[in-house]
Formats: structure tokens, sequence, C-alpha cells
């Protein structure tokens, strides 16, 4: 058994991230000096203003930049600082099997702690006589405190017990529930910037009992199992105030865990029952696994418990319960209703699919705002029941929550029933359209394009059988106003469901929910697309349904694509699809009255909008419309060599002027280098124009091939070939 001399003279091993796996052992002198000096000033305060806005963020429904701000805040706390581990000494890893003898020292975690509560807490720990080290932890919401234990800890089963009572003196010192993750021997805890930090070399050792005591068995027979245990450890768990919300998923989990490991059920049939019941935060890049094997490998504790006795114990005559009954009496689906009915009021939004929530407010008091429906609101419902008297568990709940029970409305049909009916004479639409100057294209064009778009949004989002195809692009310099005239297309009370896309270089499952719960889409930096990318922003513009899991969920679902797609950028040339590009409406922008000080007569522009669509207005694009598209959007089609080459080579045959037959692949073997494809060669030359003429032999192009001399004088294609192409263009348009 170690000295205290010995405990005192462990040097911890230190790792260089969270996520390294070499230990080095380092003096407590240097790890509190660290920790005290700047070296992670920076560091720490990025990480607290990143989960300050990801809570924004989650608040506010923005999964996209939650989603971003979660994959920061992970690099940040994964990657870029060190940790360390207090508990054991390591060597060559740091799982279990590296685990080299225990060190006396016992972690303890405090954590999700109010701002107004924390200091308070802090000062408490710090004048505790048994508090070894204790520092404000990474997020500022919690502390990390090593405390010494003695004797010391010889095998797993007496560590387990000595971190048990180690963590129940400091729960009863604080009164705040610790971390039960921190009974893991390898634990890492890292470093961040607390000037505060405390460290006391002569901190007392906590006494602890090292043998295990006795206690009766589970009887042998059955097996308890998970599903019959279920009810009885959630209603512990909450009882003891931790609820499966976020910032307590964990605890929460292995709570659960702890008591299924106690009541003896056994590790497999509660893995499945965990990943059953938890299935998002397993699905969140978490391993309910892992958690179940850290907490079954207390073997010690297992069966230790009677279910019976717990079941019993919660038996009373209150609220109508019958002593000796074993059960609590049980809330009815009516009292529920009614009590909701009372506390607040819910509607499901049809277009983001979410529940929202206004709380009821008091007499005098200013009506209270809607709001999305969170876990932290959830369980403040649920709580507020349980102060009514009414037992009613969370799963029984929300099973509610989800049901037909909640009233239903679509935000955008809501707006436009309440408009005043269009005047048939008045255009809105237009003045609206006026507001940008183009550069090569006319008042009348933009206005022709810009309203079959506009009528095209406000029917992909009221039909669910119906996407709005096209893609309108503003290309222009910056400041512009181009995303502001976009985001300005929607009336204040529905620009929640605008958005931004500013990493067009990377489409992700996100983007696809995206377009399920927005009306309007903005790729910004369009032109920065790769071909891939465009190709995929393509597939996404014509998809009608999307079925996929969402983040946190169960199973897949089946959403309808709602939203319509703009985007900005400010080279003109983006366009890389040799087979066309009628899905895209691209204008170049000379100038853009300023939206925020302009005024938008928006009932006038959805109202005539909603007559239009109402009156059969065709939104989409047809037969020779089609064609007339396309070649509109040559000019910011980037550069083809293929074509450009064999413009310069080869030209159409005039009436009375012989030509040459020549195959694809003899034009794409004479420009080697270049590696033409076929199917280039192809594209290119029913482009020009060129007549294809199919034998037995094979499929010819009858061409005519530019001599050296016409190269260097005559431009690729004619004046009168240019003009006919012209004249086409202009005659499509009109």
């Amino acid at each position: 058994m170690k000295t205290t001399e010995e405990t005192l003279s462990f040097q911890p091993p230190r790792f260089a991230s969270l996520r390294d796996t070499v230990p080095v052992p380092t003096p407590w002198d240097a790890l509190v000096e660290e920790i005290r000096g700047g070296r992670y000033l920076t560091l720490t305060c990025l990480y607290r203003e990143t989960c300050a806005r990801l809570a924004r963020a989650e608040a506010e429904a923005d999964t996209a930049a939650a989603e971003e701000l979660k994959r920061r805040k992970a690099a940040v706390k994964g990657r870029q600082l060190p940790a360390f581990v207090c508990a054991v000494a390591l060597e060559g890893g740091r799982s279990s099997r590296h685990v080299r003898g225990y060190s006396g020292f016992v972690m303890v975690d405090i954590d999700g702690v109010e701002p107004d509560r924390l200091d308070a807490l802090a000062a408490r720990v710090r004048a505790d006589a048994h508090t070894f080290l204790s520092y404000v932890t990474l997020s500022g919401r919690g502390l990390r405190v090593v405390a010494r234990v003695a004797p010391v800890p010889a095998d797993a089963p007496a560590f387990a017990r000595a971190w048990q009572t180690v963590n129940d003196y400091y729960a009863r010192l604080t009164g705040v529930t610790t971390d039960a993750q921190c009974k893991n021997a390898t634990r890492m805890s890292a470093l961040c910037h607390d000037p505060s930090v405390c460290y006391r070399p002569e901190a007392e050792a906590l006494a602890v009992e090292l043998e295990a005591p006795v206690r009766p068995r589970a009887s042998r027979g059955r097996p308890v199992r998970a599903v019959s245990a279920a009810p009885t450890v959630r209603r512990l768990v909450e009882d003891d105030g931790i609820l499966y919300a976020p910032g307590s998923h964990n605890a929460y989990i292995s709570r659960c865990l702890y008591w299924m490991n106690r009541f003896g059920v056994s590790e497999a049939d509660a893995e499945a029952w965990a990943l059953s019941e938890f299935a998002d935060y397993d699905a969140a890049e978490h391993s309910v696994a892992a958690t179940v094997r850290s907490c079954y490998a207390l073997t010690a504790e297992h069966a230790t418990c009677r279910l019976a006795r717990y079941v019993r114990a919660r038996t009373s005559t209150t609220n109508g319960g019958t002593p000796g009954s074993g059960r609590a009496p049980r809330v009815s689906v009516g009292q529920m209703e009614d009590f909701i009915g009372r506390w607040c009021q819910l509607r499901r939004n049809l277009l983001i699919h979410q529940l929202e929530v206004r709380l009821t407010g008091g007499a005098g008091e200013e009506e209270p705002r809607w709001q999305l429906m969170t876990d932290a609101l959830e369980n403040s419902l649920w709580r507020a029941m349980q102060h009514e008297g009414l037992d009613a568990d969370l799963f029984r709940l929300r099973t509610l929550l989800q049901s037909d029970f909640v009233p239903t409305y679509h935000p955008l049909r809501r707006y436009l029933d309440a408009l005043p009916p269009w005047d048939g004479v008045s255009d809105p639409i237009g003045r609206l359209a006026r507001m940008v100057v183009c550069r090569g294209t006319s008042a009348a064009e933009f206005d022709h394009y810009f309203r079959r778009w506009l009528v095209g949004l406000l029917a992909a989002a009221l039909d669910d059988g119906v996407v709005n195809h096209e893609i309108l692009v503003l290309l222009g310099p910056q400041g512009s106003f181009k995303s502001s005239f976009l985001e300005n297309l929607l009336p204040p009370c529905l620009r929640r469901y605008y958005t931004t896309k500013t990493n067009s270089q990377r489409l992700t499952k996100d983007d696809l929910f995206t377009m399920t719960e927005n009306l309007l889409v903005n790729f910004e930096e369009i032109d920065s697309m790769q071909r891939p990318e465009l190709n995929q922003l393509k597939a996404m513009t014509t998809t009608l349904y999307i079925n996929e899991r969402p983040a946190y969920g169960r199973n897949k679902v089946r959403l309808p694509h709602v939203a319509s797609f703009c985007a900005t950028g400010n080279n003109l040339q983006f366009l890389t699809d040799d087979t066309g590009n009628r899905r895209w409406l691209p204008f170049e922008v000379e100038h853009i009255e300023n939206p925020w000080t302009t005024p938008i007569d928006y009932e006038g522009v959805y109202a005539q909008a909603k007559a239009l669509l109402d009156g059969g207005f065709r939104y989409w694009f047809q037969g020779d419309e089609v064609e007339a598209l396309n070649r509109r959007n040559r000019r910011f089609e980037a550069p083809n060599p293929a074509r450009e080459l064999i413009l310069a080579h080869y030209r159409r045959p005039s009436a009375l002027e012989k030509g040459r037959y020549l195959t694809a692949s003899q034009i794409c073997a004479r420009f080697a280098s270049m590696r033409l494809s076929p199917v280039q060669v192809g594209r290119a030359m029913k482009e020009v124009g060129c007549e294809q003429v199919e034998t037995h032999h094979g499929r010819f192009w009858l061409v005519v091939e530019r001599s050296v001399d016409e190269m260097n004088s005559v431009l690729p294609e004619s004046s009168a070939e240019k003009q006919n192409l012209l004249d086409e263009s202009a005659g499509a348009t009109s």
C-alpha cells in the first residue's frame, strides 16, 4: 500500500489532447502553472463564446449553424487543449489495460452550474481542507475537483468505492449532483485557463472504506428484465433532479444504467434497452454501448438491490394512491390535456414540422411570444405537472405532445389568408423587380423571369407535390445589396424562414433538411462551387421529398421539399454543365436599390403572387422556353476548352460547299493532348450546327476544316452565324 509521500510524489499522466494516447508524467506544479498562466486564455474564451453562440442557434432552431458550432466546439476541446488523468498511472496508452497502479487521487466533476451560483460553489470547494486541486472547467459552468483518499485503492472495485465516497462528500458539500462518468479511473480532465485555480499540496486525505460491504443478494431465480425495471429506474433518476435534457444526457443515461446494474438486469438486456430508449443520443456520435460497459464494470454492485423494494417505496396514500398496491396513481390523458391547456398554448408548425409553445401569462402581463418547444421547456412542463400532483412520466407526456391533441398551422398560408385581395390592376411585383437594374438584360426580361420564379416560390411552399425548379442568381460586385435584396423578399413576419448557406463548397445532409423547413435558401459565393457541388445542387432543386433521419432522431422521416433556391456571387462565368443550364436564372447586377431603406409593399406583392397562382399562371418553363433559357445562359458558362477548340478548327459547310466526314474519335485523336472525349465533341458539334450522318461504318460529322489563314483571320463563328444565334436568342426572349 502506498504511503502519503508516495501519493504526493505521483506525477499524473498528461496528454497533448483529449484524443492523444501518449501519456507523459507531469508534476502537479507544472499542470497548475499551465492552468493559472495565460497559455490557454484564448482557447478558453473561444470555447465559451462558441458554447454561447451554440445555445442561441439551438434556441432559434438554426440547425445548420448549430451543427457548425458543434464541430468548432469539439475541435477546440478535442484537439487543441491538453488533458491529464489523476486517478491512475498509465504506460503506453490510456485504456484500462495500460493502468500500472492507482494514485490515491479521485476526480470530481461538478457541471451545469448556473453562472450566479458558480462563484459561491467555487469558494466553498476551495475552502474545504480536503480539496487538493480545484479549477473552473472549460465550459465556464462547472468545477473540476481532485481530492486525495486514504488508504490508496489497489483494484477497480476498491477505486469505485473510493470514488463514491469522495463524490458523495462533494455532492453534500455543494448541493449539486456530480458527474458519474468520472467513475472511470482513466477519465481525462481538459486543461483550461483559470487564474484563481486552487492548489493545496497539504490537503487532508478523505478516509474511505475499501472493503466491500456485505449486502443482500437478489434471490436466485428469473433475472430482472430491463423493461420491468425501466419505470422505476427512470423515476429514481428523475427524483434526483436529473432529466434527459441537453447538458445532462450522459448523466441521465449513466445513472439509469447504474440502477439497472444494482437491480440485477443483465448487461446485454440493459444495453439493448439503452440503445432503443436513447437512440437519439447514440446517433449523435456518442456510444451508449461504451457507457453500458463502463457502468457494468462495477461488478461488486450487481444485483445488490431488490427492485420490488424500490417499487413499494413509491407507494403512497397521497394523490389517490392505494396503500400496499405498489404503484402510484396513474394520471389520465384528460387530466394531462387540461393541465397543459392551463399552462401553455401549443401548435404544430407544418412548415418546419416542429412544435411551438406559448406560455400562459398572468393578468396584466405582456403576452408571451411563441417559441420552439425545447427539451428544457418540455422538462419544465413535466415538473409543473409533478408539483400539481399529476404523476405523469416524460414518455407519456411526449406521446401526448406528438399526437393530434396539438393543432396545426402553416405560417405562409396563414399570412396569405389574412391579406386583402389583389385589385387586379396594380403591379407591386413589377415595382419590386424594378429595384434591380441588370447589365445586358432589359427590365422587362428580368421582370419576366423574376415574376415566374416568385410565383413558383409560393407554389412550392403551399403544395407538397410542387418544387420550384429554377434558381435565381444575382452576380455582381460586393456591397451591391445582392444578398440583402434576396433576404428582404420575405416579409418580416416570415423572415425566420430565410437562411443562408455560406459554405457552398460542401453540401451535407443538414442542407437536405434545410430545404424542408425554410421558404428561401440563399447559396452565397455560388461562383466558388465546383462542378460536383453544382450538380448536387441541381439534383436538390428537383428533389420532391427527402427520406433521412434527423439529428437526434430515431427513425427516418419523409418530408416535402418546400424551399426555393437563390444564390449570389461575384464572377459571371460559373456554370459548368455541358448538357444545359435550364435550372439557372442568372443576372449580372448593375445596381440594386437599398432594400433596407426602400419601402416594399409586401402585402401587395404576395396578394398578387397568390392571385396569379390561383389563376393558373404558368411559373414553369417548357418547350422552346427551355432552349431559349439555355442560349441566354451561355454568357454565364465557364470557358469550355472542347467547344472553343472545335469552333476554332471546324465549321459547318455552306449550302454549296463540300465538307468532310469525320468521326468523333478522329477529332479526339487529332487533339489527343487536350484529352477530349467523344461526348464533348458531339455536344460541341451540335452547338455549331453540324450535321451528323449515320452509316453502317459508324457515325460521321459533316464539317469544313478551317485553313491556317482562316483560323488567323476569321472568328470561330462567322458574322452570319453569330448574327443568326443572336436573332434566335432575341426571338426566344421577346
